[in-house]
């Protein structure tokens, strides 16, 4: 006769099955905690890259300018196309904090050319020198600013 007596057993085993079920637990949302945290920095990443490449695209617009008028300009500019970009478009600008983006350092001899001398002594070339501060903006607020210094070769 086999009778199992029922009040010997204490439930160790399911303690220590809840416990490890808990313990699992607990390493599932530590994990779920971190991928949050991961997708929040490269979201940040993605929208200051998109900045930086935006104002870079003003750098290049304003030197473009530069050579075929001879004076840097930044016109308010959406980059790419909605298809591209389905939650708003980069855009570009001269840097609205400083009172004057756009600034004449002057103009010099250009270094190298002075050897060939113009009339009364004066350099044949000349340089004339620009400062552009421009900024580049992402959809979500990512923001930078680059500024730049260029110069347009001429002769006396």
């Amino acid at each position: 006769m086999t009778t199992r007596n029922h009040r010997h057993e204490s439930g160790t085993a399911m303690v220590i099955a809840m416990l490890m079920m808990l313990l699992m637990g607990l390493i599932g949302f530590a994990a779920l905690a971190t991928v949050t945290r991961d997708a929040q920095v490269a979201g940040a990443q993605f929208r200051k890259k998109t900045s930086f490449y935006a104002a870079e695209g003003a750098v290049a617009k304003a030197l473009e300018t530069m050579r075929t008028t001879g004076t840097p300009s930044v016109p308010t500019t959406s980059l790419g196309d909605s298809t591209i970009y389905p939650h708003g478009q980069p855009t570009y600008s001269l840097d609205t904090v400083v009172p004057n983006p756009v600034e004449s350092l002057g103009v010099g001899g250009f270094p190298g050319m002075n050897l060939q001398l113009g009339q009364n002594g004066q350099p044949m070339f000349q340089m004339q020198m620009y400062r552009v501060r421009v900024q580049g903006t992402s959809p979500g607020g990512g923001l930078s600013r680059l500024e730049t210094v260029s110069g347009v070769l001429s002769t006396n």
